[in-house]
């Protein structure tokens, strides 16, 4: 026998063999749990490494002990050579450990390629719950409801993760979030790019979708991940770019860099650039080298609040609006020179004009901020965006709006929110068209955008297209997180368009009280059995509100307006001249502050309606038709001309109301169409008239829309 021959069969007889298989599969099974537990703890890189290392130093040590070692029924003793170790029941059950390792190994690599493709989930996630149901089909037994068709898949697009922070410091959210930020910034510089949105890219931040079912939810072609990692004076970011179809890589990259407090923001801007460029020619598009911008702000603390406050920027409740005011305030008293800021604060003032108060303060403060932000970088293009909407929402100056916007556009050609801007602005200009062109356009920028995909319910709601509105309705509320607002609102166009009452009244059941207050003039609990002539149910609703006075920029809800109605129905006249006295008070009170307030003006119309002031009510409702915001916004219009002709029900005779119905009725767009207008209690004095019966006949819809 030869030595080598003789040196393998000592080497089997003392199980160096088996140990040695033993202990590659136990490690290979030890590095896959590693790498998923580590992953959910966010654990830096050194650690997986270093586990690594320890494993592959470890098999040394270990064949050395099996050479020198066996276990026996005595223990552990040093060999002596003098039994036959391979058949022993030790090696046996070095065979059982090796074999069931290897089954371990094979079962949880099953578990991670095919999980996700069987499940819809990626890395063994839970599935996402489901969205709630539209308020329309509350009523109806429950259903699995199918995902809304995919967006067609256009060259050139893709979709950027939100970065993972694989940092072991717990102060580096604001850089990660920054780097994705700015990526997404440069990246939307390149007309030949078609990229998502950040407000559809957020909702993956945490997701287990994985990259396919994310492309396909997406409508792009190419999916780009990474991951920022931070070690004291050093940063790296890890890029790659993924075709979603077959999840091929495309290319990717890492990126080392010195890190120092001076540095941050060049830094995190020189990688952008440079991902952008790579970018480019991966997919074959021309490249456009993007500007290296000046730093936004060289305060960490200053760019975390600013990130904060962002963070929430599609919550246009006067909470939000105010909570966000806050935070750019904290940040502009860390650096005074951040401009950003300054320009997203005076967002916020126009913001809070635009959705609540319509107080000329809060518009001159706007601007007052955003003039500054402009001194200090004129050629900004998210500040000339912010300036488009101060332009838009403080005047309605669409001609001054649409000039900084193209200034804007040009800097920031692939921006959604460039794009869903000029939807609004044409929208409220009233040009129909091109308001759906534009706004087709957004949604394939921001897919997964509430407001996006709401603003089409509602122009499609607008212009009476009820089918249209609830194809995107599904849309909406598949999105997870779905807002109140958006769940109800395909419920008050059938009301508001059909005259259906059903769906509203279910959507309202669902909600909690302090959703319905979130919820303000959105959803009103009294219309409903006021409609329905259920009126003990009516009073029972007025009493349970708690503000006096509500507004919007729509108009006022006025509590003891609400009552008067109420009253009329019920047949208390003296009841009734007192709450229409008491909304009138509320009104003139507003007016002597605001004199330009056309929906105080309205509501005091409607007051002296009830109270039999004919010629008093007409004058009314003619100067708030004559102000100048109705004047310029068709949607505004729209409202106001539907409250005149409830003061009209109450003044005229029903051949003139119907002629202004008619009139009313063949507007583009508006909330109200003729089936919900009749619902309304105050035109039951009208509806056997032969001028609404006429109506009736040339618009009612009821009974030809499932």
């Amino acid at each position: 026998m030869s030595a080598s021959t003789g040196l393998w069969a000592e080497l089997k007889r003392r199980n160096v063999f088996r140990v040695a298989a033993a202990y590659i599969v136990v490690g290979w099974l030890i590095l896959q749990v590693a790498e998923i537990m580590l992953g959910f703890t966010g654990a830096p890189e050194w650690v997986g490494k270093a586990l690594i290392a320890l494993l592959l130093l470890g098999l040394v040590p270990a064949l050395a002990l099996a050479w020198v070692f066996e276990v026996g029924p005595e223990g552990v003793r040093r060999d002596d050579g003098s039994t036959a170790r391979d058949a022993s029941p030790q090696a046996r059950r070095l065979d059982v450990i090796t074999l069931g390792a290897v089954v371990l190994v094979v079962v949880l690599l099953a578990w991670q390629h095919l999980g996700p493709a069987l499940t819809g989930t990626q890395d063994g996630g839970a599935e996402r719950p489901a969205a709630p149901p539209a308020a329309a089909e509350l009523s109806q037994a429950p259903r699995v409801r199918p995902e809304p068709p995919p967006f067609e898949v256009p060259p050139g697009s893709i979709a950027v993760l939100p970065f993972t922070n694989r940092s072991a410091e717990a102060d580096t959210a604001y850089f990660v979030d920054g780097i994705h930020d700015d990526l997404l910034t440069q990246l939307a510089r390149n007309a030949s790019l078609k990229v998502i949105s950040r407000t559809s890219m957020m909702e993956y931040r945490d997701t287990t979708k994985n990259l396919r079912q994310i492309g396909e939810e997406l409508g792009v072609a190419t999916i780009l991940e990474g991951a920022v990692q931070r070690a004291g004076r050093r940063v790296r970011i890890n890029a790659q770019l993924i075709d979603a179809a077959s999840d091929a890589h495309l290319w990717a990259d890492t990126f080392d860099r010195e890190l120092t407090p001076e540095n941050i923001f060049d830094i995190q801007s020189e990688i952008a650039v440079a991902i952008s460029a790579a970018l480019g020619q991966a997919l074959g598009a021309a490249v456009i080298a993007p500007e290296q911008e000046s730093v936004p702000t060289r305060n960490p603390e200053a760019f975390d609040l600013y990130l904060r406050a962002r963070a929430t920027r599609d919550d246009w409740t006067e909470e939000s609006i105010r909570a966000r005011m806050a935070l750019y305030r904290q940040a502009l008293e860390q650096d005074p020179q951040f401009a950003l800021a300054m320009g997203e604060l005076g967002r916020e003032f126009i913001n809070l004009y635009w959705y609540t108060t319509r107080r000329d303060a809060d518009r001159a403060e706007g601007r007052r901020w955003l003039d500054r932000a402009l001194a200090l970088q004129p050629d900004n293009p998210q500040l000339r965006l912010a300036m488009a909407e101060y332009h838009y929402r403080a005047h309605l100056d669409y001609d001054a709006a649409l000039e900084d916007l193209d200034r804007a556009t040009r800097g920031l050609p692939g921006s959604a929110e460039a794009v869903s801007l000029r939807a609004y602005i044409m929208r409220r200009a009233g040009r129909t068209e091109a308001t759906l062109d534009a706004l087709h356009s957004a949604v394939l920028l921001d897919p997964r955008s509430q407001e996006i995909i709401r603003t089409l319910v509602e122009t499609y709601w607008l212009t009476g297209d009820v089918d249209a509105a609830q194809r995107w309705q599904e849309r909406l509320v598949a999105l997870p997180d779905a807002r109140e607002t958006s769940l109800i609102q395909y419920a008050n166009a059938r009301m508001q368009v059909l005259g259906e009452l059903e769906p509203i009244k279910t959507g309202i059941a669902a909600l909690s009280p302090e959703e319905l207050s979130r919820m303000g003039l959105f959803v009103d609990t009294f219309t409903v059995p006021y409609f329905e002539r259920d009126l003990a149910r009516a009073a029972e609703a007025l009493a349970a509100q708690g503000a006096d006075l509500d507004e919007d920029q729509f108009g006022l809800r006025i509590k003891a307006l609400s009552r008067a109605y109420l009253e009329r129905a019920q047949g208390d006249e003296q009841a009734e001249a007192r709450a229409a006295r008491a909304a009138l008070e509320v009104a003139d009170d507003i007016l002597a502050s605001h004199p330009d307030d056309y929906r105080a003006m309205t509501a005091r119309a409607q007051a002296l309606a009830i109270l039999g002031e004919g010629p008093a009510a007409r004058e009314a409702i003619r100067q708030a038709l004559a102000q100048t915001i109705p004047t310029r916004d068709v949607i505004i219009r729209a409202e106001q001309r539907m409250r005149e002709l409830l003061v009209l029900a109450l003044v005229a005779d029903s051949a003139e109301l119907g002629a202004a119905m008619d009139d009313y009725l063949q507007l583009e767009m508006k909330y109200w169409h003729f089936d919900g207008l009749m619902l309304d209690p105050v035109f039951d004095a009208h509806r056997d008239h032969p001028a609404i019966r006429a109506l009736a006949a040339k618009y009612s819809r009821r009974g030809s829309e499932s």
